[in-house]
């Protein structure tokens, strides 16, 4: 051991929480998002009895529960944009999408 070894401070044992890598990298999110889609305790259930003087019923999908749909099925559900300008390029192929006032 020559001189330059002993006057080294010790390395510290302690672990910076910057520096710690798990969870962070991209295959524990990817692993993570592979089994959150097949946990069954982050399905969501209505429960309790109905409140008579709700505007909107409890039964009523939300937007989570329509965006899930529409993964499921493959269909886009348009009724999102209802009353919104298409702006479509594709007049051509598609037809006309605004109408002419």
């Amino acid at each position: 051991m020559n001189q330059d070894d002993k006057d080294r401070l010790p390395d510290q044992i302690e672990e910076n929480d910057e520096q710690r890598d798990s969870g962070t990298q991209a295959q524990d999110v990817a692993g993570d998002a592979r089994v959150r889609s097949t946990d069954l305790s982050e399905d969501s259930e209505r429960g309790g009895r109905p409140n008579p003087a709700q505007i909107i019923p409890d039964d009523t999908p939300d937007l989570v529960e329509r965006m899930e749909e529409m993964n499921r099925s493959g269909r886009i559900d348009n009724d999102a944009f209802a009353g919104e300008p298409q702006m479509d390029d594709e007049e051509e192929y598609l037809g006309r999408t605004e109408n002419e006032e």
